[in-house]
């Protein structure tokens, strides 16, 4: 089969439990056939893959390959950059550890690919909710500019190798680096869509203490001050000095330049809707 008709599939294993279970078999019943899926686990325990029983549970769900990386010792992002390495599929899956997906998910994904504006990657709506298993509510339609506050894409993707490589896969050190990748893309001219419809049920977004949350907000504005307003990079520089004015902000949210403002004078912002601490308990999922 050839490159164009492959999608390698990148997955970062922490285990071989019923989570991971009902990931490859939500990949092995793709509508395209599980024959153009590469399976590729970076592992944080690759003994666990090697078994008979691993072996046996590989071979039966017929994928294209799987291929078991070494990935003890690696952040999440060295462990997707090691598994995006080799192969010359044309197009990467990044899916968590525990997505179920829709059997539609990587035909429809693959026709906005395709589709008229061309787009370098996609996403679809998600039900990872958050960490604390609050409610939650959707989001409105994605737009780029959302990114600069929030990563406003879904933790399941699908993404053209070539995009990919040019931007020489994700930053390995930033905790927020899916959404520093999104990020560069944009800024790169690069376009992403989002594919209507609920096709991905995943696990609860992993949500940093206030402090590791703050500096990876910042640590991505510097990483990437074009993108950001004056006053927004002069936030994140003083976050990063421990000036005590700079505080973290809400969780997953960079501060506008109103809210910067507000900060550096020592006023209380206000709750907005969606915001943390809002009444209503909601948080923005997909």
């Amino acid at each position: 089969m050839s490159a164009t008709n492959r999608i390698r599939v990148l997955v970062r294993s922490r285990g071989t439990g019923t989570d991971m279970f009902r990931t490859l078999v939500s990949l092995a019943c793709q509508d395209i056939g599980p024959k153009r899926l590469e399976i590729v686990l970076a592992a944080t325990d690759p003994d666990l893959h090697t078994g008979p029983e691993a072996r046996l549970l590989h071979s039966a769900l017929d994928f294209a390959a799987v291929e078991v990386l070494d990935a003890r010792g690696l952040t999440p992002a060295q462990a997707l950059n090691l598994a995006a390495t080799d192969g010359d599929a044309e197009h990467l899956a990044l899916i968590p550890e525990g997505t179920r997906l829709h059997p539609q998910f990587m035909s429809r994904c693959l026709s906005a690919l395709r589709g008229r504006k061309s787009p370098q990657a996609v996403f679809c709506e998600h039900t990872a909710g958050s960490a604390d298993s609050k409610p939650f509510s959707r989001r409105p339609v994605f737009r780029p500019e959302q990114l600069i506050r929030r990563n406003a894409v879904g933790p399941v993707a699908l993404v053209q190798r070539t995009a990919w490589d040019i931007l020489g896969g994700l930053h390995p050190t930033l905790d927020y680096s899916l959404w520093d990748f999104w990020l560069r893309l944009v800024l790169a001219s690069g376009r992403l869509a989002q594919v209507s419809g609920l096709l991905a049920s995943c696990p609860p977004l992993r949500r940093l203490p206030p402090m590791q949350d703050g500096r990876a907000k910042a640590l991505l504005v510097v990483h990437t001050p074009g993108a950001f307003e004056p006053d927004i990079c002069r936030w994140a520089l003083a976050l990063l000095r421990g000036d005590p004015w700079a505080t973290a902000f809400e969780p997953g949210v960079i501060p506008a330049p109103r809210d910067v403002a507000a900060l550096f004078a020592g006023l209380e912002l206000p709750l907005r809707p969606g915001g943390f601490g809002w009444d209503q308990r909601q948080l923005w999922s997909a």
